[in-house]
């Protein structure tokens, strides 16, 4: 018998709304790669867009963001965020 990794623990309340908020604004179709991060502290989320060509998604509780491309790295993306950043609401048309 193969012993079997423990499941993941379920998502906290919110994270999965949380984490549509960051793939919508990233244009992703439904089903499209990314990955989440659950940041600490009830911060929020991060989704970060795989593939060439992707960026980073911080998304609050209260649902803004702060688009960061692919070039930054995620500890500094993550100390603008939690510093109050944010990118107008404007949705992902506006970002190059």
């Amino acid at each position: 018998m193969t012993d079997l990794p423990p499941p993941p623990p379920p998502p906290r309340a919110g994270t999965e709304r949380l984490t549509e908020v960051g793939k919508a604004f990233l244009g992703l179709p439904p089903g499209a790669g990314a990955k989440v991060v659950e940041l600490a502290d009830g911060a929020g989320v991060c989704v970060v867009q795989t593939g060439r060509g992707g960026g980073k998604v911080y998304v609050a509780p209260d649902r803004t963001v702060l688009f960061v491309p692919s070039a930054m790295d995620f500890d500094t993306g993550l100390a603008a965020f939690l510093a109050g950043a944010r990118t107008p609401a404007r949705g992902s048309a506006g970002r190059s």
